[in-house]
C-alpha cells in the first residue's frame, strides 16, 4: 500500500496550483483507499478555486487499493466513484427516505481536503458507488456530478417515458440531460441561442430545436408544451417566455446557478396552470447507483478532454 499521497491543491493564485506530498492515513472505520484513474473537472471546481492548499476535484473514479476495518459495501479492487455529497447521518427523515444530499450534517465538496485532484483519495465506502464494467473511468468522472445532477431532476419528478421534455443549453449539463431524456423514452427538445448548435443537440437525442432568441409571447403560444423543462444555464433569460412552454401541472427545474435574480412578471401564470418551479440538487446515493447502471445500459457518455495528471 502506498505510503504517500501526491496532490494537487491550489496555490493562492486563483487558475494556479502545485504539487505536495502528504502520509497516506492508516484508515479507520469505513474509510477506504482509492487510486485516482479519471477526475473530472466541473465548474463547481472553478467557483472553489482559489485558497491556498485547497484540494478540488469531486468527479473522481479510482480503484480501492486498502479498506478499513468496517468496510462492507466493496472490497479491494473495485472501481468506484466519488460524487460532491461525501457524509451524512443516514438516521434523520431526509436519509432514510434516500434524500441525503439534503440531511441538516450533511458534508459536501469541498469539506475536508481528501478530493480527486491527487494521485489517492481517502473516501467513505457508504458514500462511494462502483462503476459498472463498461462504463470506462474517463467518461464515469463527469457523471458523478453532471451526469447526476440532470438524471436527479428527471427521475425525482417521475416524468412519463410518454412525457415531453424541454433542455435548456447543451453544455456539460445540457449534453447530457439530451442524452438521459432520450433514453428515458421521452420527446426532447433542445433550447439554445444559436441555431450553431442545433446539429449538435440533435447528434446527443433532441427530437427537435427551438432558438430562444426568437420567443415571443406569440411564439411560445404556438409551441407544443412541455411537461418539463430542465434550466442547465447561468445567463439570463426570460423567465415569464418559458414558463409559456409547460403545459398545465407542468415542472421547471432550475438546475443551473442564475446570474442575478429570478423575476416573474405574470405569476398568475403558476396558479392557473398549477405550474411548478423548483430546484434540483445532486442525487442521493440509490439515485447515484441507479444513474451509472441506466448510462451503461444506455451507452451514455460525456463529451470529454483528456489532459495528463500533471503540472505541465
Amino acid at each position: 500500500m502506498p505510503t504517500q499521497i501526491t496532490q494537487f491543491p491550489c496555490s493562492g493564485e486563483r487558475g494556479q496550483f502545485k504539487q505536495t506530498t502528504i502520509e497516506a492515513p492508516a484508515l479507520k472505520g469505513t474509510e477506504i483507499l482509492i487510486k485516482i484513474l479519471a477526475s473530472g473537472v466541473c465548474h463547481t471546481d472553478c467557483t472553489f478555486m482559489g485558497p491556498d492548499g485547497l484540494v478540488l476535484g469531486h468527479e473522481a473514479v479510482g480503484r480501492v487499493v486498502e479498506a478499513g476495518p468496517d468496510v462492507k459495501r466493496v472490497q479491494v479492487g473495485d472501481v468506484v466513484g466519488t460524487s460532491y455529497l461525501k457524509e451524512a447521518c443516514l438516521s434523520c427523515d431526509a436519509c432514510t427516505s434516500g434524500e441525503d444530499t439534503l440531511c441538516d450534517t450533511r458534508k459536501m465538496f469541498p469539506e475536508g481536503n481528501s478530493n480527486g485532484f491527487a494521485s489517492h483519495q481517502v473516501a467513505d465506502s457508504r458514500f462511494v458507488y462502483k462503476i459498472p464494467d463498461h462504463l470506462e473511468p474517463k467518461y464515469a468522472g463527469p457523471l458523478m456530478c453532471a451526469g447526476i445532477t440532470v438524471f436527479n431532476a428527471l427521475y425525482m419528478t417521475n416524468i412519463r417515458p410518454t412525457g415531453r421534455v424541454a433542455v435548456i443549453g447543451i453544455g456539460g449539463l445540457g449534453h447530457l440531460a439530451l442524452q438521459f431524456a432520450n433514453a428515458w423514452g421521452c420527446h426532447v427538445t433542445a433550447i439554445s441561442t444559436s441555431y450553431d448548435k442545433k446539429e449538435e443537440a440533435m447528434a446527443f437525442g433532441a427530437h427537435d430545436f427551438l432558438n430562444s432568441k426568437e420567443f415571443t409571447a406569440e411564439s411560445t403560444s404556438k409551441i407544443p408544451k412541455y411537461d418539463l423543462i430542465l434550466n442547465t444555464v447561468s445567463a439570463h433569460i426570460d423567465w415569464d417566455l418559458h414558463m409559456n412552454l409547460l403545459k398545465p401541472n407542468g415542472t421547471f427545474i432550475l438546475i443551473g446557478l442564475v446570474n442575478g435574480s429570478i423575476e416573474f412578471k405574470n405569476p398568475i401564470e403558476f396558479i392557473a396552470g398549477q405550474k411548478s418551479f423548483r430546484g434540483s440538487l445532486v442525487g442521493g446515493r440509490y439515485v447515484i447507483q441507479q444513474m451509472l447502471e441506466f448510462a451503461e445500459r444506455h451507452q451514455i457518455k460525456p463529451t470529454i478532454e483528456e489532459y495528463d495528471f500533471t503540472l505541465d
